[in-house]
């Protein structure tokens, strides 16, 4: 932009003053561009006093005011120079870099779409609306786009990498990996490049190339936290804790405000036996230090009787074991009671979309920062907001970490604390609860009881019927379990080899991915005296339209008894298996977490099958194993006994959830 230089009056900035205008102008967006936004945004006001109408100081000014947080004042100035002025090809593109990071697709599409109109050889408005695209979740389209930029500004790393985002999200794969194979091989130094194969090669299920990848990123840039969580990642999807929080620790060392690092640590350490609860704990009040802010009274109508909206919280509502176990209750609420309001993760798939069926207000959040998030809760007028991650992947606890609604429930992420100190209840049952209380908790998490069952089994669609015992026909006796391969440590297999070694006409069926985890599972029980032959394992297949979650039960008509993990049980895997007739041999564990199991089996009359100590778990797996025509029998009726159970009693279990959000709601009305 040019300036007449009609006064000669001095604009300043700190001790630099300047009487032309143009030299000012040209100081304050050097400002801008280098992040001294307050400096340069002083700047621009002083130039606006004498140039009222000159649509790029407002448009400038338009920027730093949304970059800074006053959103309404500066989409107000970047639209209001495009009114003023529609034919400048940068007002267009700027304002729809801005909607992009609003997660204002497509509006941010359509301004790129001007911008590109007016301009279209920019190479930028082609790669910003790839974005938008990609965003949309209009692969094909965003492909074309990308590769348009590429065409028209070939070295363009960033758009190279948001290319192989791309490849993936449409489902090409391979084509994804090959690509960032490409970028690594013309740029061995490219981090960006190193990582996303990392994260493609895991994803793909290759978890010796993912780490070979990881490795070679902090090669490049040792104390980059991104290879290092993800790394950390690969080891815990190994069963191998000790080293993923290693590196876990070292990453919050080096970024301790990371959010997302920190709830990652905290979740692997739940998967770690030698992880004390003062270490939990200790995190947890980090966790609460660096995030928790202080927030505004809230506006609610403090009526105990009127009707309540209700919000959940989750990326997961969709074909997933978070989706699976909420689903049977949100769909029958009381809607004269309870209004329901979901803030989705994503687009939701074809299971996901019962949800949005179910829902008066459905909001897609992907992106949301934590304040607009938080204000659009409030607009909302939520009364309980309800979060189902606690500290799993693509979790909001930033969200609650602002406290936007009057009372806020942890549940179903995983029956255990948050931790956090704006969380208000945590929905638990009598089982989960240890004699001694939990002790990783915030004093403010106080445990609310269901009645019998903090959860809810609906078997998926496609299930099988249940089958004979299967090593009554002659074969030889499975053990199985069929739990995620992270929750198999040393301490498991050790236990396991115990069983093993004590049939060793039996043999153990896990679920694992090719590569690493078979290798180390065979090595480990090798080592321990178990036969490598007594070990065999069923592919990990994620369900798809062509292979439902239930035709995957089929898997335990080869499993005669399963056996759970610790200290991290399992939770719809011990519901599966009790559905086709496996019972499940469980550890009792020290923490919510780890008794899971003697929840699910109490409720069918099982508990029994549930042992206090190691040792009584492994002889409780051998003494059930000897006892063929008991296991057959229990098995022939163990559906029947699951039907008649609280657990799959989704009507009575909705009115004891709906009590306890009442009963939540009274003591909110009483403060």
């Amino acid at each position: 932009m040019m300036l007449a230089n009609r006064w000669l009056e001095c604009f300043a900035d700190r001790d630099v003053q300047f009487t032309d205008p143009q030299a000012a102008l040209n100081h304050a967006m050097e400002l801008h561009r280098t992040g001294k936004l307050v400096e340069a945004e002083n700047l621009y006001r002083q130039l606006q006093q004498h140039f009222p109408q000159a649509t790029d100081i407002i448009h400038l000014i338009g920027l730093i005011e949304v970059d800074t947080g006053r959103k309404d004042e500066g989409f107000a100035n970047l639209r209001r120079v495009i009114a003023l002025q529609p034919d400048i090809p940068h007002y267009h593109a700027n304002l729809g870099a801005r909607l992009l990071e609003q997660r204002e697709a497509v509006e941010a599409l359509a301004c790129l779409d001007r911008a590109i109109k007016l301009q279209p050889e920019t190479a930028s408005h082609h790669y910003n609306r790839g974005n938008a695209l990609l965003q949309l979740q209009r692969w094909p389209e965003a492909l074309a786009t990308y590769r348009l930029s590429l065409s028209l500004q070939p070295d363009n790393p960033s758009c190279e990498l948001q290319l192989g985002l791309a490849l993936h999200s449409a489902g090409q794969i391979q084509e994804s990996i090959a690509h960032y194979r490409d970028m690594l091989r013309r740029r061995p130094i490219d981090l960006s490049a190193a990582t996303n194969l990392g994260a493609m090669l895991q994803a793909d299920c290759d978890l010796d190339g993912a780490a070979e990848a990881f490795q070679h990123a902090l090669r490049i840039e040792p104390n980059n936290t991104i290879p290092l969580n993800n790394l950390a990642v690969i080891h815990k999807e190994l069963g191998e804790t000790g080293p993923a929080i290693q590196l876990l620790r070292r990453c919050v060392e080096l970024q301790p405000d990371a959010k997302e690092i920190r709830s990652n640590l905290i979740l692997i350490m739940h998967y770690d036996p030698a992880t004390t609860d003062g270490a939990i704990a200790e995190q947890h009040a980090e966790w609460n230090r660096r995030h928790v802010s202080a927030t505004t009274p809230h506006a609610n109508p403090p009526t105990p009787a009127r009707k309540l909206r209700i919000g959940f919280i989750s990326p997961d509502l969709r074909d997933h074991v978070v989706g699976r176990a909420l689903l049977p209750s949100l769909t029958r609420h009381d809607r004269s009671q309870f209004e329901i309001y979901c803030y989705a993760g994503a687009h939701p798939d074809a299971f996901g979309q019962k949800f949005r069926e179910h829902a008066d207000g459905w909001r897609e959040t992907t992106g949301w920062p934590a304040d607009l998030f938080a204000q659009r809760i409030r607009e909302d007028q939520i009364d309980i907001l309800v979060d189902l991650s606690l500290h799993t992947s693509d979790n909001r606890l930033d969200v609650f970490a602002l406290k936007p609604a009057p009372v806020q429930v942890s549940w179903l992420g995983y029956p255990e604390s948050s931790g956090l100190s704006t969380m208000d209840y945590r929905l638990t049952d009598a089982h989960l609860e240890p004699s001694a209380g939990n002790q990783i908790a915030d004093a403010n998490e106080k445990p609310y009881m269901i009645q019998d069952c903090w959860t809810c089994y609906e078997p998926p669609a496609g299930f099988p019927e249940v089958n004979d015992l299967p090593s009554a026909k002659g074969r030889p006796f499975t053990f199985g379990s069929l739990n995620n391969s992270c929750k198999i440590n040393d301490e498991v297999l050790g236990a396991w080899a115990r069983i093993l070694r004590a049939r060793p006409d039996a043999r153990l069926l896990l679920l694992a991915k090719q590569g690493s985890h078979r290798r180390r599972f065979t090595e480990a029980l090798t080592k321990l005296g178990v036969a490598p032959e007594q070990l065999c394992f069923a592919d990990y297949l994620p369900s798809t339209p062509d292979l439902s979650q239930g035709a995957l039960l089929a898997r335990y008509h080869e499993i005669d008894l399963a056996l759970d993990t610790f200290p991290y049980g399992g939770m719809t895997t011990t519901l599966d298996a009790l559905w086709m007739g496996v019972p499940v041999v469980s550890l009792v564990g020290q923490r919510n977490l780890g008794r899971a199991g003697l929840s699910i089996l109490s409720n069918v009359g099982l508990a029994d099958f549930a042992a206090p100590t190691v040792d009584a778990y492994v002889d409780l797996a051998i003494k059930t194993a000897e006892d063929k025509p008991a296991l057959a029998a229990l098995r022939a009726g163990l559906r029947t006994k699951m039907q008649a159970s609280p657990l799959l009693d989704a009507q009575g279990f909705t009115r004891k959830v709906e009590a306890a959000f009442r009963g939540m709601w009274l003591e909110w009305c009483k403060r």
